[in-house]
């Protein structure tokens, strides 16, 4: 499970880097990342920094919607 962790927070930090060069490419790929750790973080029994991950997935996911429901409206839900 450590070991899972750590890739997907490496993963959420390539993402990062990939969203400071183009949010509009990158963000919906962010969101997931930061989804997958979260699930990792409560696996491991870290449900506040697993709420964290997911809030911010959640406000990324809506700022998605409010540009292009019909194409981000699922994956907020």
């Amino acid at each position: 499970r450590e070991e899972a962790l750590a890739a997907v927070a490496r993963a959420v930090e390539i993402r990062e880097t990939l969203v400071e060069q183009r949010p509009d490419a990158f963000l919906p790929d962010l969101a997931s990342s930061l989804n997958n750790q979260s699930n990792r973080l409560a696996g491991l029994g870290r449900r506040e920094e697993a709420l964290a991950a997911v809030a911010r997935a959640v406000e990324i996911r809506e700022t998605l919607v409010e540009q292009r429901p019909d194409a981000f409206l699922p994956d907020l839900a």
